[in-house]
């Protein structure tokens, strides 16, 4: 009678049991990464259109072209959504901030230190976890312009 060789039948079955599995993780892996990368490149084109909302509302000013109520309110309509789905709490509830100060407009330039505190958040999410840009910094980035933001900071009471 013929012996039947046990440990080079469980060798292979675990061989292949044990590529299957490293497969499956690999797979998984894949899997997660490129969800990831999907959900990284919504978050990127929500936060591109919130910066390109302000900036192309005070360019239109300058080179005197208009961009309606109506288109200001579509966009931001679209962030929101995006912003619902994509964005996390700490954003989620900024931004909520944000659209309820421009909505209320006794202060006129007080949504400027909210929606910076959104911007930073934006970089944070994207990866500059150690930013260290200040409301300052921020502004005369927007402004271009020290003695104007000075004057502007000085009218606000900043």
């Amino acid at each position: 009678m013929t012996e039947i060789p046990y440990k080079e039948i469980s060798l292979l079955i675990l061989g292949t049991l044990s590529t299957f599995l490293i497969w499956r993780i690999q797979y998984q892996k894949d899997k997660i990464k490129n969800i990831e990368s999907q959900l990284s490149d919504r978050k990127y084109k929500m936060y591109s259109e919130l910066i390109y909302l302000i900036f192309d509302i005070t360019n239109a000013e300058k080179l005197g072209e208009e961009i309606t109520q109506q288109d200001i309110l579509k966009r931001i309509l679209g962030i929101k959504r995006d912003m619902f789905l994509y964005a996390p709490d700490e954003m989620f509830k900024t931004f909520t901030n944000w659209t309820l100060e421009l909505k209320n407009q006794t202060n006129g330039t007080r949504h400027f230190k909210t929606y910076f505190e959104l911007m930073k958040l934006a970089r944070k999410d994207m990866g500059q976890i150690k930013t260290k840009i200040k409301l300052d910094d921020f502004m005369l980035f927007y402004m271009q312009d020290e003695l104007a933001y000075k004057e502007f900071k000085r009218i606000n009471g900043w």
